[in-house]
């Protein structure tokens, strides 16, 4: 990462990871690649921060405490002010299937845990 966004715009990146040291490293990246990072722990705090802030780009763990990434994604996807969010599955599972999963649950990515710098890039970049 060259601490310069991928395509000269900072964005709103909410974060919903529940395992602190990811979720601050995600923020770090993103912050140096001039992003506007918002973190969440948990799946309600997640949908909280994304009623309040309005995204642009939403990372979401699948395993969250309180309801699920599958949830978030339902929840985002039903709430029309945040319909058109790009939302990101983030998963320790990266098998094709994991991925169709999610895609099908509302997610327009998916990164597979540990997020290589690349994929982060290339993600920002789309």
């Amino acid at each position: 990462m060259d601490g310069t966004s991928t395509q000269g715009a900072s964005r709103r990146i909410l974060v919903i990871e529940d395992n602190e040291d990811i979720a601050t490293t995600l923020a770090d990246l993103l912050e140096l690649e001039g992003h506007e990072p918002i973190l969440a722990g948990s799946g309600p705090e997640g949908l909280d921060a994304a009623r309040r802030h309005r995204p642009d780009l939403v990372i979401c763990d699948i395993g969250l405490p309180g309801m699920d990434g599958f949830e978030v994604a339902a929840a985002l996807r039903a709430n029309a002010d945040l319909r058109s969010t790009v939302l990101v599955a983030l998963s320790g599972y990266g098998r094709p299937e994991d991925k169709e999963k999610a895609v099908a649950a509302g997610f327009d990515e998916h990164l597979t845990k540990p997020v290589r710098f690349e994929d982060l890039e290339a993600l920002l970049a789309r």
